[in-house]
């Protein structure tokens, strides 16, 4: 019984595998993964990750001036 198992559970496995191949195919077709990144695109990620550290640094700036107590970058009070 084991050897007849044995010998069904391969047909089965690449019968699984091949519809697995093709459902993904069909999936990648109907779903296309984005182009790879470009230098401009690299660009822009860039400018806009400094332009969200400029503005949690501004507001940061903001908030300690408002409550009265200005400071430097570093976090000192200012003389």
């Amino acid at each position: 019984m084991r050897d007849v198992v044995l010998a069904l559970a391969m047909p089965a496995v690449m019968c699984a595998s091949g519809i697995y191949a093709a459902a993904d195919a069909w999936w990648r077709r109907r779903r296309p993964s984005p182009p790879p990144y470009s230098h401009a695109g690299l660009r822009l990620a860039g400018q806009r990750a400094v332009a969200v550290a400029e503005a949690v640094v501004a507001d940061e700036y903001a908030l300690l001036t408002a409550a009265g107590r200005p400071a430097d970058l570093a976090g000192r009070p200012a003389d």
